[in-house]
């Protein structure tokens, strides 16, 4: 399958809402407009995370950006994200690959393309993506001795995980494809690509060494964060949930339910303990939380979190079209704005997890 498009798609969720504040802050950091962000307008942090966390915008000191473009390209192939996958494709082509290159990089899984090294980078990344089971401290060690330092290696985790959950973003809603794919055959497009690369290349830029203020050192699953601290990504990722969390859309129960379900499906020990102790002082101790993981339902849960919890379990691996099925029944439950804050609670938490396994529980 040379291309996403033979993958089931289903119509999209949500209808666009404008918002001229944030339409004009995604062309300023896009360089054109940017109609995709209308979807999520009605949950604010979610479209700010959109908007704002780019990786080529200076948070990346260690890795290339071209890996991490191919990286992004693999995680949402493996993840069959048809929007993030046609997405990337179409920078490729604004970037000046031709047929032929696209084609050797879609057909071959980037072997025809990439080193030794990359493809250890692009094999360690779809790993951590499908986490069953998560890269082993053994993948590790082959990336280090590939020449990647421990920093480039924590680098390539975090674009996995900012695929991971983009494309979450995107695929639970069924973002409308109809603008994205086969963008970079209309004719339109063929006239202004040399006026896009120099655009795309003008905004690309590597980041610094950053530490985290103290106030980013606590709070919810800071202990992630704290593992790729003297990194801009640490930053990104700590802003980006605390704003999550703060947000008054579902409440903190309902988010830590969330990931508790995502860190037992994952496996993963630290992460599930974290939020059963974010549960405790708001109703639920370690048995609830035990019998509601165990049966994904409890007499303790109020009705919008028994419709998210056993929603949650079925974004840790899914085909695009079941999930989106499953998304549009429970959209029906939910106000547009809850729908979206789960949207963007999963994929965090989806994203996280897996941050969890691979730079803390190794």
């Amino acid at each position: 399958m040379a291309t996403l498009q033979n993958v089931e798609w289903e119509g999209c969720l949500l209808e666009p809402r404008r918002d001229a504040e944030l339409e004009r802050d995604a062309r300023k950091a896009f360089g054109v407009p940017f109609p995709l962000i209308r979807y999520y307008s009605p949950c604010p942090w979610l479209a700010r995370a959109i908007i704002d966390d780019n990786y080529h915008h200076g948070q990346l000191v260690h890795i290339d950006l071209g890996l991490a473009d191919l990286i992004f390209l693999a995680v949402s192939r493996d993840n069959s994200c048809r929007y993030c996958y046609a997405a990337q494709r179409t920078a490729f082509r604004v970037l000046g690959f031709d047929d032929e290159r696209i084609r050797r990089i879609e057909e071959a899984s980037f072997i025809a393309e990439a080193d030794r090294g990359e493809q250890l980078a692009l094999d360690f990344a779809r790993r951590f993506s499908r986490s069953n089971p998560p890269p082993s401290a053994a993948d590790k060690a082959a990336l280090r001795e590939a020449g990647y330092s421990d920093e480039a290696i924590k680098e390539i985790v975090y674009m996995a995980s900012y695929t991971v959950a983009g494309n979450r973003y995107s695929t639970l809603p069924a973002v409308p494809l109809e603008r994205i794919e086969g963008m970079d055959t209309r004719w339109l497009f063929k006239l202004l690509r040399p006026v896009l690369a120099r655009l795309l290349r003008s905004r690309q830029k590597r980041g610094r060494p950053e530490f985290l203020p103290s106030e980013l050192k606590t709070g919810p699953f800071a202990y992630v964060g704290l593992a790729l601290d003297g990194l801009p990504i640490a930053r990104t990722s700590r802003e980006l949930l605390e704003s999550a969390w703060r947000s008054p859309i579902l409440t903190q129960r309902a988010k830590a339910l969330v990931f508790a379900v995502v860190g037992r499906g994952l496996g993963s020990k630290r992460f599930e303990e974290e939020a059963k102790r974010l549960l405790a002082p708001l109703g639920l101790d370690e048995g609830k939380v035990d019998e509601i993981l165990a049966h994904l339902a409890s007499p303790e849960l109020d009705p919008i979190e028994a419709a998210i919890v056993p929603f949650a379990r079925e974004t840790i691996r899914y085909r695009p079209a079941d999930v989106q099925r499953r998304a549009r029944k429970l959209r029906e439950q939910l106000s547009v704005e809850q729908f979206l804050e789960l949207v963007g609670v999963v994929g965090l938490a989806n994203a996280i997890c897996r941050l969890s396994l691979v730079l803390c529980e190794l």
